[in-house]
């Protein structure tokens, strides 16, 4: 299944500046966000699409395919009434619901009551006390129960062509006129195995962002991110190594998909950077006058002035691969 338009990826490891190069492709007439400029996490997040992919094909047992079935339907459902921050309007959008039992049916081949072993260690006592009774005094088989549902899956072609086209389905459901326009997707693959999305969308390309280390501490240490460790100083070193390390090195082999910007270049060569997201994307040179250029060069080198020179200095120390400015 596949889409007339062009779909762009951005994607960073958090706190990269993604979000401005997102925002000033948006800000073109020629491109539409299918979820009201919010990150779109169903494919790559823990028990998302790609989750479903590894456990149904990569790494396939009984267990493993019904567990991750089971995991997704539980992920979907607490996104159904998940709403934007900027529109206060569902993000996936109203036919989600509808879309995502669709798609659930597809993609199972078999289904059928049970309770492996990992599921009944976890039963409650209550749960297990009641099935042992029922089972005694009643005549309850071993299938006599909700517990639980083991699932087979269908084929990795077909789970590839459903998944292909249950995205487009949702995509659809939320823009009008998603044929004339390129569509944008914020975090909608893995930062460190971008080339998953091509599974799904063959004519997807991917704008990767990075930023001086110093600038992601900044930014973690004072929007007090959750997820990041802005917290502690020696800590966010080591973390940011780490992630760097294990970065897929896959720019060389997609070199026609993926484009790596710079978030300080960007706001400090904008006209330059500005050509080379439009060659790359094959579009033309039009009027972004809705994007605030000024909000992001303010942005882009605060921590110059706002870390500590001991915390400057640090990061440059043991960082300094990795510095942009």
């Amino acid at each position: 299944m596949s889409l007339k338009n062009q779909i762009v990826i951005i994607i960073t490891s958090g706190n990269s500046g993604g979000g401005a190069i997102h925002d000033f492709l948006l800000s073109r007439f020629d491109f539409t966000s299918p979820f009201q400029g919010e990150e779109f996490r169903l494919i790559a997040d823990p028990y998302g699409i790609e989750n479903l992919y590894n456990n149904f094909i990569n790494n396939f047992s009984l267990n493993n395919s019904s567990e991750a079935f089971h995991q997704f339907k539980k992920y979907t459902k607490n996104l159904e009434n998940l709403k934007s921050s900027k529109t206060n309007k569902l993000i996936y959008g109203k036919k989600f619901k509808q879309l995502t039992l669709k798609y659930l049916n597809k993609i199972e081949s078999l289904s059928y009551r049970g309770i492996p072993q990992f599921q009944s260690v976890d039963l409650s006592y209550l749960n297990k006390f009641s099935f042992k009774f029922k089972k005694k005094f009643f005549g309850y088989k071993n299938h006599n129960h909700d517990f639980y549902t083991m699932r087979l899956p269908v084929s990795e072609k077909k789970f590839i062509y459903e998944t292909s086209k249950y995205l487009t389905d949702i995509f659809k459901s939320n823009i009008k006129s998603i044929y004339k326009k390129n569509i944008i997707l914020d975090q909608a693959t893995n930062f460190w195995k971008p080339e998953i999305i091509f599974k799904y969308f063959k004519n997807a390309k991917i704008i990767v962002v990075t930023r001086d280390p110093r600038s992601i501490y900044y930014s973690m240490k004072f929007r007090g991110s959750y997820a990041y460790p802005g917290y502690d100083l020696k800590i966010f070193v080591n973390w940011y190594k780490n992630i760097m390390h294990k970065r897929n090195k896959v720019i060389k082999k997609y070199k026609n998909k993926l484009l790596e910007l710079k978030f300080e270049e960007f706001t400090k060569n904008t006209n330059k950077e500005i050509k080379k997201i439009n060659k790359f994307l094959n579009l033309k040179n039009v009027n972004t006058k809705n994007f605030d250029y000024e909000f992001s060069k303010n942005n882009a080198y605060k921590a110059k002035n706002s870390l500590s020179n001991y915390e400057l200095n640090f990061i440059e120390k043991n960082l300094k691969n990795y510095l942009q400015w």
